[in-house]
């Protein structure tokens, strides 16, 4: 009877400690994990030429810069986001990329390297990319 008073009790507090309140989401992990979010659907917009929606989630300057990089027939970028920093102004997403792209001339090009992608805290834009920018198409040689 006794060996099973031990488990059965562990058992009993296991379930009564696992029935509290949920732990809420601080409100900077919230903004992080929106932040890692907008930066996926930059990357699909990105894959997937869609203009309009990069204009709408890019400043005006580095939108342009990006389309006039869009002279691929396909490219694949993956990100491995590091870290978050979060200021006043800004969301700095620190990651390391890399990215497949396929020409026009059915050339092959690859690329990696790291960046801070930098969002505008209002509005999630993406404002500039400091360190190896990930959507520019390597320069073939």
């Amino acid at each position: 009877m006794k060996k099973f008073l031990l488990p059965l009790l562990l058992i009993i507090s296991v379930i009564s400690g696992c029935g509290k309140e949920k732990v809420k989401p601080s409100a900077d992990s919230l903004l992080t994990a929106e932040a890692v979010n907008r930066i996926e659907v930059i990357r699909s917009a990105y894959q997937g030429k869609d203009s309009p929606a990069l204009k709408n989630m890019t400043e005006e300057k580095l939108a342009d810069e990006i389309f006039r990089g869009l002279n691929f027939e396909k490219a694949e970028l993956l990100f491995t986001p590091k870290f978050v920093r979060i200021t006043g102004e800004f969301i700095f997403v620190s990651l390391n990329w890399r990215g497949v792209w396929q020409t026009v001339k059915s050339r092959s090009l690859e690329n990696r390297g790291t960046a801070d992608l930098v969002l505008q805290r209002e509005n999630l834009k993406l404002t500039r990319i400091e360190g190896d920018n990930p959507f520019v198409v390597p320069a073939e040689k």
